[in-house]
């Protein structure tokens, strides 16, 4: 279930961005969708997070990437709808965007932070349990041979 999100953010890459298909994306439609695919990358890093930390929820994770997308796009479009712009001439960019991607920004260096740590928990209580269990082989071969000793 977390691939139809990740299909998702490549279809749309591949209609708006690739130019041999002829599909340009004039400069209004771009912002939306750059601030959409930063919204459902952070999804996409949480939805990771909580497989990772064993609380995934397939609803929780699909509505949340189509929601947080929509939502983060609407904002933009809110702010620039109600004239709360900043630059000069042509260059001129919604403050909601600039929000939105602080915003998003940090918590997808929040969910890449979190997820850093839980590969690094898993990969050390991996590397430990595979240590004890050598250890404990160990001793039980041991166990054997001196029991096998004292019978002959």
């Amino acid at each position: 279930m977390i691939l139809l999100p990740l299909l998702a953010l490549v279809l749309g890459f591949l209609l708006f961005y690739i130019p041999t298909r002829g599909l340009g994306a004039d400069e209004a439609v771009a912002r939306y969708t750059a601030i959409a695919i930063l919204a459902g990358l952070d999804t996409i890093l949480g939805g990771l997070r909580a497989w990772l930390a064993d609380q995934f929820d397939n609803a929780v994770f699909v509505t949340g990437f189509f929601v947080n997308a929509l939502l983060a796009a609407g904002l933009v479009g809110l702010g620039e709808h109600l004239g709360l712009e900043t630059g000069f001439g042509d260059g001129r960019i919604s403050v909601m965007m600039i929000a939105a991607v602080v915003v998003l920004s940090s918590r997808i260096f929040n969910n890449l932070a979190v997820l850093r740590r839980l590969i690094i928990e898993r990969w050390h209580n991996r590397r430990v349990a595979a240590q004890v269990s050598a250890a404990v082989a160990s001793s039980e071969t041991t166990s054997s041979q001196q029991a096998a000793a004292q019978q002959a």
